[in-house]
């Protein structure tokens, strides 16, 4: 079984730089794929509360999450929503000696839909990997003097 996905990469940025970019979820239908929606609908001073839409192909999933921020060195991502058994992301930043930052990240998830119970560990992980992908290369994006990342260090 793969869950939780698990995965680490070094970005060229700050961990205070990468935790404002995945904090900011309501830019993540900008770069995020199969993300069509998300609206903060509740916030206080170290959470918020968003309305979420997926697209995975002619299957759309609204669900709610709530997001803990604990500046700039981790974020927790839970959803007590009914299309989840399970939903849990679990990003923590830590600053390199090179004033890069190290990305960690862990997704546990299990879907609530039975037909797609068979494809569950396979869905999370690819939805992992997109995830991370899409952030760095957003990370990548909004800073165009870095020169890139450091050598993937995934870890399973």
């Amino acid at each position: 079984m793969l869950m939780p996905y698990r995965e680490h990469r070094v970005v060229a940025v700050s961990s205070e730089q990468m935790f404002d970019l995945i904090a900011d979820v309501e830019r993540y239908p900008e770069f995020l794929p199969l993300m069509r929606k998300a609206l903060i609908v509740r916030r206080d001073a170290s959470a918020y509360e968003t309305q979420q839409t997926l697209a995975l192909g002619m299957l759309i999933y609204q669900f709610r999450t709530r997001t803990e921020l604990n500046r700039p060195h981790a974020i927790r991502v839970t959803s007590a929503d009914w299309a989840f058994r399970r939903f849990k992301i679990d990003w923590s930043f830590t600053p390199t000696p090179e004033g890069h930052c190290r990305v960690d990240f862990a997704l546990d998830c299990k879907i609530r839909t039975l037909w797609l119970n068979p494809f569950n560990d396979v869905l999370i992980a690819q939805m992992g990997l997109t995830m991370i992908d899409a952030f760095v290369a957003r990370a990548r994006q909004l800073n165009p003097r870095i020169s890139g990342i450091a050598p993937n260090t995934s870890a399973g």
